[in-house]
């Protein structure tokens, strides 16, 4: 994950710009010193840009805007280098030519806006499940938005999306699949490049055993893919335990009640802990609120 990206200038390690899209603060005194060990890579190799530096646990890339200002990208550890070098490579690119046609003036004031085709990455993730068992309710909550009054059976072709959550760097997209049995032959096209699955169901045994036969779906279509059971209705009387229902379908098992406010912390933690495990990033102490922003530019600028 890059956590946060800085525009410095040089030679006085001035900071002009920059985001943070993590919980992790990056103090000046690690800037200063990855810069320095920098200069030092430089005076012996001239691939010193494509090696990135660690300093207390945080990975450090860099490249050269204009002669005068440096773009520092602050990745953990396990970020790919590859990956992360082009992205840098880009972005220097697009400031080096918004500072040369226009001014760090400029630069400064769109600096989020400038970087952000290049910081963010998409993580796609599908949420499953029959017709009425509340994957449009569960969305809601999601937002934090009240339930819908009545019940509109989603279909293929109105499917609905979430894409204004972000955590990290990373935009997520949740996709609510229509869940009735003639749709089904699709979903192979639908989990195209999807990173996780939320598979809900009414915690009734005949609609689990329905999950059962989604889940060995989703298990053909993409078996790569982690997928995470969600059990709703957990307040109606005859709602099996999430424990029984993890036995019968042999796949994680969370309790909600989707139309309950009161569950949304829940389900952003079980969200957290997903997304956390799939890009392998480490959680910092703290709420999932503070780890999620539900907006659409995603990210704090810094001054």
């Amino acid at each position: 994950m890059i956590h946060t990206i800085f525009l410095v200038r040089t030679p006085s390690y001035r900071t002009v710009a920059a985001s943070r899209y993590w919980a992790i603060k990056v103090p000046r005194r690690d800037i200063i010193e990855y810069l320095h060990a920098r200069q030092d890579l430089r005076e012996v190799t001239s691939e010193s840009d494509a090696v990135p530096l660690v300093v207390r646990g945080n990975k450090y890339f860099a490249r050269d805007c204009t002669d005068r200002y440096v773009l520092i990208f602050v990745t953990d550890l396990s970020e790919n280098d590859r990956v992360v070098n082009e992205k840098i490579e880009a972005a220097a690119q697009e400031l080096t030519t918004a500072i040369v046609q226009h001014s760090i003036s400029y630069v400064r004031h769109n600096f989020a806006r400038l970087v952000a085709p290049f910081v963010h990455s998409r993580l796609k993730i599908a949420l499953v499940g029959e017709g009425g068992v509340g994957k449009t309710t569960t969305l809601h909550l999601l937002m934090g938005r009240l339930p819908p009054r009545q019940y509109i059976p989603t279909i293929a072709l109105d499917m609905e999306v979430v894409e204004n959550i972000h955590f990290g760097n990373y935009s997520l997209v949740i996709w609510d699949f229509a869940g009735q049995e003639r749709f089904r032959r699709l979903w192979k096209f639908y989990f195209k490049g999807v990173d996780i699955v939320f598979l809900l169901t009414d915690s009734t045994l005949r609609n689990v055993l329905v999950s059962k036969e989604m889940l060995t779906l989703i298990r053909r279509d993409v078996p790569n893919v982690p997928v995470v059971v969600l059990a709703n209705k957990q307040d109606r009387p005859n709602a099996l335990d999430p424990s029984i229902i993890e036995r019968i379908l042999g796949a994680e098992t969370y309790p909600l009640i989707a139309i309950d406010i009161t569950y949304r912390d829940r389900l952003l933690h079980v969200l957290l802990e997903a997304v956390a495990r799939h890009i392998k990033v480490a959680v910092p102490d703290v709420s999932p609120d503070e780890l999620f922003r539900f907006t659409d530019e995603g990210v704090e600028e810094l001054t």
